[in-house]
């Protein structure tokens, strides 16, 4: 038997907190059938994956990863009827699942079940649990969603040590809060390194390893996201551009197209709304 204890609900996704309640004889079900796409994150425990004729082993280093329509089996160690594994369960709705086409459901369907962790989604998980408290909902569907398509990355190399890492997480949540809310001004990397405590290309390079993007291209889709809000309140284009930190209003029109398949004004006009999960979680569309 398991136990399922819901930690957080959005339109897109709802996280699970999954166990094994005391005192009671749980029986590992043949095979079951996804019925959506799910990230599994395990905080304690392990347990196997049957999947195509191949096992894998899903322990605090592995994220579990499904795809609707396929099945799978699940077992523990033998003769263990009581597991003391404890899981993360993002499941995403119907709704998410509809902005996952094409080509990200052939590579997801290729990669899955197994997904290694690697330090940007080590980092992912980390930020989701501190979310889990309350958080807004916008927060939660962002990181899950980084999640989900962070899954299709293969970004490896050395984890950090979990002390390390959380040092590197605080340091550079602090330079993504001043790029988030001060996202108008000037910057430059030793400026945003100095915040960090870190020499400026080491704080690029970790940047980049964890938030999966570079500390300038971050800043570019934090103005344009600002700038595609003030749109919808009813600002210019002008206005819009300068008041996000834009220079230059060609520059601004060119990355605002490239981003979002359509001009500032076009924008304007369609009264499109906040950009989608694919969206969000495009880090190399700027």
């Amino acid at each position: 038997m398991i136990r399922a204890t819901r930690l957080a609900a959005t339109p897109l996704v709802t996280i699970d907190r999954v166990d094994h309640p005391a005192g009671v004889r749980h029986i590992d079900p043949e095979a079951e059938t996804s019925p959506n796409y799910s990230i599994n994150l395990l905080e304690r425990g392990a347990f196997f994956v049957r999947h195509r004729a191949r096992r894998f082993t899903i322990g605090l280093n592995e994220i579990f990863v499904t795809v609707p329509g396929e099945v799978y089996g699940y077992t523990h160690e033998e003769h263990d009827d009581a597991p003391t594994d404890v899981c993360l369960a993002i499941c995403f709705s119907d709704r998410a699942q509809e902005e996952i086409t094409g080509s990200a459901v052939r590579a997801l369907a290729r990669r899955v079940p197994f997904v290694p962790l690697n330090n940007r989604r080590a980092y992912l998980r980390q930020r989701l649990r501190a979310c889990l408290d309350g958080a807004p909902a916008l927060t939660i569907e962002s990181i899950t969603g980084e999640l989900l398509f962070g899954a299709l990355e293969d970004t490896g190399g050395r984890l950090y040590r979990p002390s390390q890492l959380e040092w590197y997480a605080r340091r550079i949540d602090a330079a993504r809060r001043l790029l988030d809310e001060d996202y108008s001004s000037e910057y430059t990397l030793s400026r945003l390194a100095a915040v960090s405590g870190m020499s400026p290309y080491h704080f690029a390079r970790i940047f980049h390893d964890l938030v999966g993007t570079p500390p300038h291209r971050y800043l570019v889709n934090r103005r344009l996201a600002a700038a595609a809000s003030m749109l919808m309140s009813g600002a210019s284009v002008t206005e819009s551009c300068y008041a996000a930190g834009f220079q230059s209003l060609s520059h601004f029109i060119t990355r605002f197209r490239h981003r979002f398949g359509v001009s500032p004004s076009g924008f304007a006009r369609a009264g499109r709304a906040r950009p989608t999960i694919s969206d969000e979680t495009d880090t190399k569309s700027s």
